[in-house]
C-alpha cells in the first residue's frame, strides 16, 4: 500500500462568507470541517480512488479524536500517536465577492522526541506489516518540539527497508530532507526558490533547478505551478503540462491531490506519463470543490481525458 507520515496533522475548517467585514459582525452562509495536513490529503486522495493507503502522524486531544474518526468514517486506516495539547485547527476564510481565500493555520501541539520514537518504531516495524508499503509519502510542516532534520532522519532509516520515500514539505525541512536523497519531491514554484535559494521566473528556470536536484541524486522531480504549466523531471525525461482550463473554485488541497493519483498510478503498474496525467486531473479535480474539500471522482475521470502532456527533452 502507500503509506503517509503527517507529522502535523490538522482540522480545516472553512468559511463562506460575502465578504469579511473588519472591526463588524460578519454572517457566514456556510461552513465545513474537514481533515486536513498534506500528508493526510494526500491518503484521502487515494482512497476516493480506491486504493489502498494507511495514515500515520500524531494527534492530540478531542480534536486529534475526531480527526482520526474522520478518516475512519471515510474507511481509511489510521495509526497516530498520541501526544500532549491539541491537533491544530486551521481556518480558511472564502470571501464570495471578491473570490479570495484567507488562511490562518495554527501551530499544533508541542512534539518530544520521545513520542517521534514511538513513531519512529511504528513505521520502522517489519511486524506490523509496513513490508507491504511501497511508498511512504513525508508531508507537510514540523510540529513545534522537533528538530529540522526529522525528515532527513526518518527517510534515510526508512529508505534501508527497500521503500520509495516521497518528501514534500518546505524551508529548512525540506533543505535537510533533500540530504536523505528522497525517491521524489513534489514541489511547488515557491517552495522550490525557498529550497535552491534563488527566484524562480521562467519555465527555464524551473528546469534548472529540478535538474539540479536530479543530478544530486533525488529520481523524480515534479513541479506543479498552480494554473501554469506543470513539470515532471527524470534523469531520462522532462514531461511538460498544461492544466485543463477550469473555473477554480479552491485551490486548497490541489497540490496534495496531485501527489495522491500520481503515486497510484505508479503503485498500480502505469508508467510516468500515465501517472502524470493522473495527477494534472486529480489537482483540477481538486480545485472543483469549495473550501477544503478534495476532488469527486467523476470530476477526475472527465478531466483525466483533457490532460495533453507533451515530452520536451
Amino acid at each position: 500500500m502507500i503509506a503517509t507520515v503527517t507529522l502535523n496533522p490538522s482540522l480545516d475548517l472553512n468559511i463562506e462568507v460575502d465578504e469579511l467585514r473588519i472591526d463588524d459582525v460578519t454572517r457566514m452562509h456556510s461552513s465545513k470541517l474537514d481533515p486536513g495536513g498534506k500528508g493526510i490529503n494526500v491518503s484521502r486522495v487515494i482512497n476516493i480512488l480506491g486504493g489502498p493507503t494507511v495514515a500515520y502522524g500524531f494527534i492530540a486531544g478531542r480534536e486529534g479524536g475526531q480527526l482520526s474518526l474522520f478518516l475512519a468514517e471515510e474507511g481509511i486506516l489510521n495509526s497516530f500517536i498520541a501526544v500532549e495539547g491539541r491537533t491544530r485547527i486551521n481556518v480558511i476564510i472564502t470571501e464570495r465577492k471578491k473570490g479570495t481565500q484567507t488562511r490562518i493555520n495554527a501551530e499544533g501541539p508541542r512534539v518530544e522526541i520521545e513520542d517521534l520514537e514511538k513513531l519512529r518504531e511504528r513505521i520502522t516495524r517489519l511486524g506490523g506489516g509496513i513490508c507491504a508499503v511501497s511508498f511512504m509519502v513525508f508531508a507537510g510542516s514540523l510540529p513545534p518540539g522537533l528538530p529540522k532534520t526529522t525528515y532527513r532522519d526518518l527517510i534515510e532509516e526508512v529508505k534501508e527497508l527497500g521503500i520509495k520515500v516521497v518528501l514534500d514539505t518546505d524551508g529548512e525541512p525540506l533543505k535537510q530532507g533533500v540530504k536523505a536523497k528522497p525517491f521524489m519531491l513534489k514541489p511547488n514554484t515557491y517552495e522550490l526558490q525557498r529550497l535552491i535559494d534563488k527566484e524562480i521566473k521562467t519555465e527555464s528556470d524551473v528546469l534548472e533547478a529540478a535538474t539540479h536536484l536530479i543530478d544530486y541524486g533525488i529520481e523524480v522531480v515534479a513541479v506543479t505551478r498552480g494554473g501554469k504549466s506543470a513539470f515532471l523531471v527524470t534523469k531520462d525525461f522532462v514531461y511538460r503540462c498544461d492544466p485543463p482550463k477550469i473555473k477554480v473554485v479552491s485551490s486548497v488541497g490541489s497540490g496534495d491531490a496531485f501527489l495522491g493519483a500520481f503515486l497510484l498510478a505508479l503503485y498500480r503498474g502505469s508508467g510516468y506519463l500515465e501517472a502524470f496525467r493522473w495527477g494534472i486531473a486529480a489537482g483540477a479535480a481538486t480545485a472543483l470543490v469549495p473550501g477544503t474539500g478534495l476532488m469527486k471522482k467523476e470530476d477526475f475521470e472527465e478531466l483525466l481525458n483533457e490532460v495533453k502532456i507533451e515530452r520536451i527533452q
